[in-house]
């Protein structure tokens, strides 16, 4: 048997540095993501960039095009009281189409963060899921602001917030 020679490179495995410089890419990747996710996350959690009480979401008449937003926003009608009453869905299109507008009137913090809102106007969806011309409502963070973005932002003007 032959003695491995001092010279000859060695053939079972590769220097230190490659494999940390080889990995050096996908760990910037996963920091930037991380450090991304994180500052997105805390962001959201402000609450100056939660609807407020008072915010309105106006739908113009006749301001959307024909299917623009192909979304059903579900919805819980609540008594003078604040208790369920039933379900219904909002229809960005459908809403737009005569319309009408929401009032942030409240928060509900159990069982998840839900706002109050009261709607007028027209009918909020083209079926028998609709909440009527006017209605007390609950409805997600999320799905507040996907009608927000439907109506073009929070406010009866253009652009800004109504305080």
């Amino acid at each position: 048997m032959r003695r491995p020679d001092q010279h000859e490179p060695s053939r079972n495995g590769t220097p230190q540095g490659t494999s940390f410089a080889a990995w050096l890419p996908v760990l910037a990747a996963m920091a930037i993501m991380v450090t991304g996710c994180l500052s997105t996350f805390l962001v959201l959690q402000l609450d100056e960039f939660r609807p407020k009480v008072g915010d309105i979401v106006a739908f113009r008449p006749g301001s959307q095009d024909t299917d623009m937003w192909q979304m059903t926003i579900p919805a819980t009608v609540i008594s003078a009281m604040g208790s369920p009453v039933a379900d219904c869905s909002l229809d960005p299109n459908v809403m737009a189409d005569k319309g009408g507008s929401l009032v942030v009137e409240g928060l509900q913090d159990e069982p998840s963060l839900q706002y109050r809102v009261h709607w007028a106007g027209s009918e909020t969806a083209p079926t028998s899921g609709s909440c009527g011309a006017s209605a007390n409502l609950l409805v997600s963070r999320t799905d507040l602001q996907r009608l927000a973005n439907a109506a073009g932002g929070f406010g009866v003007g253009d652009k800004g917030i109504a305080e």
